[in-house]
């Protein structure tokens, strides 16, 4: 009926929350075991988050890791935790994190893409202001990635927009590689994707690192299974990413 279409998505908003307290009541009783759900950004979700997922279930059988990796945006993150959906979001800190609370474990650095003929794939090295005479493949005006590009070329004193805007990094590239422009991309997204028949060029004045951390609610009390993740991740020492450019 109308009635129940309308009821349904709150009904199983409800439902969803009961089992969420059902999964704290038995952490509470056994902290050993529970259920914890991340949000994560593509350039850990494929790299370091499933490995840290692994070595959890290892160490701890009776933890369930849930992991929601469709986040291509800071902002979807920060939104989930607020509402409750996750007990932990893995990205970086933003001015929209009000509220929220971040543990760095690590940095990775902007590089910039090019294709092999253009005019800097001969450098290794390049300044902001000679990347910003070429069009530019721009990640979403929300992902923190593009704040920190738009802050690197007003540091310059150049306001540079993007010729054309994507969310997912391997749309990117592959306009790179189509010779639609250029794009200054993570180093840990650069691992993971294929960039063959591209260039990857370091980048300064300035050189710009990206936090990478957990963010949480402090004002959300956490299960013991969600403390005990936490904290595994903090004896575990850096984020493993991999070389970083020199």
């Amino acid at each position: 009926t109308t009635t129940g279409r309308e009821l349904l998505p709150e009904l199983q908003r409800i439902l969803a929350n009961l089992e969420v307290v059902i999964e704290d009541v038995r952490g509470a009783a056994s902290p050993r075991g529970g259920t914890v759900t991340l949000a994560c950004i593509p350039s850990l979700s494929n790299t370091w988050i499933p490995s840290l997922i692994a070595r959890v279930e290892q160490a701890y059988p009776r933890i369930k890791v849930i992991l929601k990796d469709a986040m291509t945006e800071n902002r979807s993150i920060h939104e989930m935790l607020r509402t409750g959906d996750i007990d932990y979001g893995v990205g970086s800190p933003s001015v929209e994190q009000d509220g929220l609370e971040f543990d760095l474990l690590a940095h990775d650095e902007l590089v910039a893409v090019v294709p092999q003929d253009h005019p800097l794939a001969r450098r290794t090295l390049v300044r902001w202001s000679e990347l910003a005479e070429s069009p530019l493949i721009g990640m979403s005006y929300q992902s923190h990635v593009r704040m920190l590009v738009d802050e690197a070329f007003a540091a310059n004193g150049i306001s540079k927009r993007p010729k054309r805007e994507v969310s997912l990094i391997t749309t990117a590239i592959g306009m790179v590689r189509a010779g639609l422009g250029v794009s200054v991309l993570p180093t840990t997204a650069i691992e993971v994707c294929n960039v063959a028949g591209l260039k990857v060029l370091r980048l300064h004045a300035p050189r710009v690192r990206r936090p990478l951390g957990f963010l949480h609610l402090p004002t959300r009390s956490l299960s013991p299974a969600a403390r005990l993740l936490l904290r595994f991740v903090k004896d575990a020492g850096p984020i493993p990413l991999g070389k970083q450019p020199e």
